[in-house]
Parts: structure tokens; C-alpha cells; sequence
């Protein structure tokens, strides 16, 4: 009777620890203050790389946008991205390592129908 206990105990500990996005590489939903900061974040990424040699997008709509920490923390955002003349569907990644004096931003965007732009800062 203990062993089977144990047992159940055990199971369910493994299942919300295999349901818990805080864990390390767990990918999570962002909402509410969370998915506002992180839009704050993505529109303050696609301004720096358009003072640079970027393309200049403006956001329409951000359909999703997911966290996960892997050695600093990795953003994605399904968004609708507007270019001045069009609007497109993209995937928009952001990968941060904060402890990083140079290099340590990735901005990743990947539209439909068109190449993948990466700029690192």
C-alpha cells in the first residue's frame, strides 16, 4: 500500500513538473504585463534595426508570442509585420544574453515568401 502511494505521489509530480513552462528550455505562452513588455521588446528591436541597414517594419498585429529560457531568454512572436506598402505574415525571433557586452541580441525575422534577415547587436 506505502509503494503504491509513493507511486501515485511520484506520477503526479512528474506530470505538473512536465506541465511547468518556468523550467528551463520550457517554452510558455506569454500574456497580460508579460506579452505587453515583450511587444515593447520586438518594437524596440525592429526600430534599432531599422536605424541600421535593416528594413524598417512596422507591427500590425501579433497573433502569439512564446518565452523560453536557453542561455538568456529566446522570444518568438508570430506577428503581421507592415512595411509601408504591404503587410506580411512573420515569425520574429529574439534571443537575448543581457551579460553580453557586444553581440548579445539576435533579431531573427522570417516572412512568408521571403528571405530570412538576422542582425546581431
Amino acid at each position: 500500500m506505502h509503494a503504491l502511494a509513493v507511486f501515485l505521489v511520484v506520477g503526479v509530480v512528474l506530470a505538473v513538473a512536465a506541465n511547468d513552462a518556468s523550467l528551463d528550455g520550457g517554452v510558455r505562452t506569454l500574456e497580460g504585463a508579460e506579452l505587453e513588455k515583450a511587444k515593447d521588446t520586438l518594437r524596440s528591436s525592429l526600430e534599432k534595426l531599422a536605424s541600421g541597414d535593416g528594413p524598417s517594419y512596422q507591427v500590425v498585429n501579433v497573433k502569439s508570442a512564446t518565452s523560453q529560457v536557453v542561455s538568456g531568454s529566446l522570444e518568438k512572436f508570430e506577428v503581421e509585420l507592415s512595411n509601408g506598402s504591404d503587410n506580411k505574415d512573420c515569425i520574429v525571433s529574439i534571443w537575448s544574453q543581457p551579460w553580453e557586452k557586444e553581440n548579445g541580441t539576435q533579431l531573427t525575422i522570417e516572412c512568408e515568401n521571403e528571405g530570412k534577415i538576422e542582425k546581431t547587436w
